[in-house]
């Protein structure tokens, strides 16, 4: 399975808009279960990852030679003395499945839209473990990985990523003059590492300010 790692149903269903247990109709099940199945066996996922120490002072975390300001990120990361800064991509399959199922079928379009976005999801949680097993051994625990555009984090400080990653040569990810990046699965993001392990650690939508009204937020 070259994704390396399973895609939940159930995150497909909930990028498409589904809430809790609800059964969607056998056509739509045969659908999402054909855009799961094309995914793991034909992305083509890549990575790159980094270590720094860092600082949070007030609103302001410095790491590397940039200085980022944001209370959502500096909260994340109290009490932080390093981070890993990461880029992963599922690959150009995902775009490619999905351009060609838009001539065909919009339904069929939209399960593999939601079908990609947990790829990458998916691909990323495998990443994180792996940096928190490593971590954990040196007594680093790792906080929930925050991404640029998340909270109050300035999609701008993609520019960083990308220089300080030097993304593009390890990954094939490219930048838009509007900041987004293709292959469209692709994610950035930091994950603090702390010597002190949180009694309670939150992720994802679950961490996430726009939780009550985003559209995709997993939530009954």
């Amino acid at each position: 399975m070259p994704l390396g790692v399973s895609i939940p149903e159930n995150e497909v269903k909930r990028y498409m808009g589904y809430r809790g247990p609800v059964d969607v109709s056998p056509e739509t099940d045969a659908m999402i279960k054909k855009a799961v199945s094309f995914l793991e066996k034909g992305c083509s996922p890549k990575y790159v990852s980094k270590a720094f120490p860092v600082t949070v002072e007030g609103y302001s975390v410095k790491l590397a030679d940039i200085v980022i300001e944001s209370r959502a990120l500096a909260r994340n990361l109290a009490g932080c003395t390093e981070c890993v800064l990461f880029a992963a991509t599922a690959g150009m399959a995902c775009d490619m499945l999905i351009k060609r199922a838009a001539v065909t079928s919009s339904a069929y379009a939209s399960c593999c839209q939601a079908a990609g976005a947990a790829a990458i999801e998916a691909y990323c949680d495998l990443i994180n473990e792996k940096i928190k097993s490593e971590y954990e051994a040196k007594g680093l625990f790792a906080r929930p990985r925050f991404s640029p555009g998340y909270g109050d984090l300035s999609l701008e400080h993609q520019k960083d990523w990308f220089r300080l990653l030097d993304i593009t040569r390890n990954t094939g990810i490219e930048l838009t003059d509007s900041l987004l990046m293709v292959p469209t699965k692709s994610v950035t993001a930091i994950i603090g590492l702390s010597p002190d392990r949180l009694p309670c650690v939150k992720q994802g939508c679950e961490a996430c300010t726009m939780s009550q009204t985003c559209a995709f937020s997993r939530k009954e």
